[in-house]
């Protein structure tokens, strides 16, 4: 009787366990699987959108990974090379320098459920709780239910997996049979609401095709706003300066990168900033008013970047912020100013205690002459009327 009990006891579990679903990031994908998504996140440009598409070519030679062709639609900026993913979670494990920074948004946004589930631990849309994480404020990560939601790629039944953190609720939504996540909207943890978006994206096509799809067949373009294409193009991993300095007033640290690290004057040059706190660096203040200047050798102003905008002061919600300006000042060096105004909800400086300045004096290349279309049509015309005009008197001079 008792071994009759234990078995009804051990039946119902067992059935239990197999209608059970499991899932982890990259489940069932295969090669030719394609994804196209739109996605923002905030330590990028501050969740500026761009677009995040990718085909999976082959394996890995030693079958430990996916190759993928990896395509990112930034504004005007198109750039594509190959990132190789791995398989017990989805995170680049190699990219090509020039789409190394869009696989980073890759792996914060679209594959970060990773950090919860992978192939060696999924985990079950019945479960409590996923994971606590300390990326989200060490909140519990749970399955919150299912949904029938509507993305560009279609209409999906999903599991919502996310969690709750002051005012805001953050959710990813997960369809089981789809290696990536269809969509998610989430919060950036910050002491003073409302929150910004952390990431948000949204799955606008996926397929399977075992030759590279044509929205994949794209040539690179780095031309932005109007800059001469011949720049040198920004390169944080290969070419930039990086350096943190006290505000004259001790109130902030300002940690800095920019990139390339010998700008020419009409080129582009990329600013990623951090507003970090003296007593310990790895803090950062939130809701951060600021500003860059550049000033002459006798520390007068001479441009801004939010007055170039029209704006009042930059914005840095969680502490970090990324600007790509253009060099106005010519060689040998253009001194940019950080100022930090103060603290306060956007579009309203409500504390000025942090406030202070550093100054970055940046090595400035003479401009890259541009060559005009106009002058390539005139020689192509004064080349061809010189080969007709040598012809023709080649023909006169033929005797009979």
């Amino acid at each position: 009787m008792s071994a009759l009990f234990a078995v009804l006891l051990i039946i119902p579990i067992g059935l239990q366990s197999a209608q059970a679903t499991t899932w982890y990031p990259g489940e069932g994908l295969k090669q030719g699987d394609y994804f196209r998504y739109s996605v923002c996140w905030i330590d990028f440009h501050n969740c500026a959108p761009l677009e995040i598409d990718f085909w999976v070519k082959n394996q890995t030679s030693d079958g430990s990974g996916w190759n993928l062709e990896f395509l990112a639609i930034d504004g005007t900026i198109v750039q594509k090379g190959t990132v190789t993913i791995g398989m017990i979670t989805p995170d680049p494990t190699y990219s090509d320098p020039n789409v190394a920074d869009y696989a980073n948004v890759y792996k914060n946004t679209i594959s970060w459920l990773d950090s919860c589930a992978t192939k060696d631990s999924p985990k079950d849309f019945n479960l409590p709780a996923w994971c606590r994480n300390g990326g989200v404020g060490g909140s519990p990560v749970v399955p919150k239910g299912q949904a029938d939601i509507a993305v560009q790629a279609g209409s999906y039944k999903t599991w919502m997996i996310g969690w709750h953190k002051g005012e805001d609720d953050n959710t990813i939504w997960v369809v089981p049979n789809l290696p990536f996540p269809v969509k998610a909207q989430i919060f950036a943890d910050v002491t003073n609401p409302p929150a910004p978006p952390q990431y948000i994206f949204e799955l606008l096509q996926t397929g399977n095709n075992l030759t590279e799809p044509q929205f994949i067949q794209q040539a690179n373009s780095t031309a932005l706003n109007g800059a001469n294409p011949d720049c040198p193009v920004p390169d944080m991993q290969h070419d930039a300066v990086h350096d943190s300095k006290t505000t004259d007033s001790g109130s902030v640290t300002v940690d800095y990168r920019y990139s390339p690290s010998f700008p020419h004057q009409g080129c582009l040059i990329e600013w990623r900033i951090s507003f970090e706190k003296n007593f310990d660096l790895t803090q950062k203040y939130s809701a951060v008013h600021y500003d860059i200047f550049t000033v002459d050798q006798n520390g007068v102003k001479l441009g801004s970047v939010a007055q170039d905008r029209g704006w009042s002061d930059l914005f840095a919600p969680v502490g970090d912020d990324d600007r790509t300006i253009t060099m106005k000042q010519p060689p040998p060096v253009t001194h940019f100013v950080m100022a930090v105004l103060g603290t306060g909800p956007q579009g309203s400086l409500t504390d000025t205690s942090l406030s202070g300045t550093i100054q970055v004096d940046v090595k400035t290349a003479e401009p890259i002459p541009e060559f005009p279309v106009t002058v390539f049509l005139i020689m192509a015309v004064v080349i061809a009327i010189g080969i007709l005009f040598t012809r023709f008197r080649s023909g006169l001079s033929i005797k009979f």
